[in-house]
């Protein structure tokens, strides 16, 4: 019997510096989208291009994996419809992981923790806080929506903190805390997939009805001013 090679698609869109990930037979590829283009642009194309490279077809994909935020509005809405268009076309398992945990388990030593704090615009900022295990992450503190004034109870003195270029002013950053910001830290794609694989074997598939952005609060639309 022939066994054919499976493959394995990971979004992270979160961001606007956005990644996919595709491994197929044994071999990754990976790219980054254009950050000052949207990410329904570059989706596709850059998936081709990672299909063409490794020799996939849509037909052989067996698992999706995407993250599902905090982050971007926009983002996060193209790459979860990506992940359920691509999952139902092939019948592909489904894995939602949050970004922040992706983050972690990339840049984290097993036995660690650390915050991922993100400026969520109006006042507010997106909050979590993961632990490192040997085979994943774990919530210490599940993402939340807060405003600054209470960030420092719920910020450990001694752990790093992932963020965004503008999170450091937003969340009234003391100097210690600034020091132990690292700004440029963005979810990859490569570690998303590491990550889903192990979830998926851990927890199994993501329900396709149960796989939606983790927006912590309802979306606001704002009118331009002319």
């Amino acid at each position: 019997m022939v066994v054919h090679p499976v493959t394995v698609v990971a979004l992270e869109t979160s961001h606007r510096a956005a990644s996919v990930a595709v491994r197929h037979d044994g071999r990754t590829a990976s790219a980054r989208l254009e950050s000052s283009r949207a990410h329904a642009s570059d989706l596709f194309p850059r998936l081709e291009a990672l299909f063409q490279e490794l020799g996939a077809r849509p037909s052989s994909i067996a698992t999706v994996i995407v993250g599902t935020g905090p982050g971007s509005y926009t983002g996060l809405r193209v790459g979860i419809a990506t992940a359920l268009g691509l999952a139902r076309g092939s019948g592909a398992a489904l894995v939602g992981v949050p970004s922040g945990e992706t983050l972690v388990f990339e840049r984290v030593a097993p036995g660690r923790e650390a915050v991922y704090l993100l400026d969520a615009r109006s006042n507010e900022l997106y909050f979590a806080r993961y632990r490192r295990t040997p085979t994943g992450v774990e919530a210490v503190e599940p993402p939340c929506v807060l405003r600054p004034d209470a960030l420092a109870p719920r910020l450990p003195p001694d752990l790093p903190i992932f963020g965004d270029a503008t999170v450091a002013d937003a969340a009234q950053l003391d100097p210690a805390a600034r020091a132990r910001l690292v700004a440029d830290a963005v979810p990859s794609a490569s570690a998303l997939l590491e990550l889903g694989l192990l979830r998926l074997a851990e927890r199994g598939p993501t329900p396709p009805d149960a796989l939606e952005p983790l927006y912590l609060r309802p979306f606001a639309a704002t009118q331009r001013k002319r």
